[in-house]
């Protein structure tokens, strides 16, 4: 009998995970010659996102400006990287040598409410100073998903 509920436990846990892997999405955001094609993505957790086209740029998460819990990236000159997101919340992301000309972006994962956007403005315009307060330009064209 307990070999029987074993097999069901890792059938179920199985397929759980497979469904999850369907229902998982890919995106792209393109870098252009001095700005990102898609500035603002939203998207679900455990959704795959990729920098692509960055021959003269990277892609770079700005500290303290995504989920807590959330894992830094920081892609090399050049270099095209992919993600995994999986912590809900708002990630900021700038290429570092074109972030003058406002070569910056965010990326929505999962569901935002008016008042965590809010909070998330706030804390940027505390926190963000020099060329990463251009920033300030996209987080406020955030919409609330909820």
């Amino acid at each position: 009998m307990k070999i029987k509920k074993i097999i069901m436990m890792a059938i179920t846990t199985i397929t759980l995970s497979i469904c999850s892997l369907a229902n998982a999405a890919d995106h792209t955001i393109k870098a252009g010659a001095r700005a990102f094609e898609t500035p603002i993505l939203y998207m679900g957790a455990g959704d795959k996102v990729a920098f692509t086209n960055m021959n003269s740029h990277n892609a770079v998460s700005v500290e303290g400006m995504i989920p807590d819990g959330a894992k830094p990236f920081a892609g090399a000159m050049g270099e095209n990287i992919s993600l995994t997101l999986d912590i809900p919340g708002i990630y900021s992301y700038v290429c570092q040598p074109h972030i003058g000309f406002g070569m910056v972006g965010v990326i929505v994962v999962g569901d935002i409410s008016a008042d965590d956007l809010a909070a998330y403005k706030q804390k940027a315009m505390d926190t963000l100073q020099g060329p990463y307060r251009r920033l300030l330009g996209k987080i406020n064209k955030i919409k609330p998903t909820i």
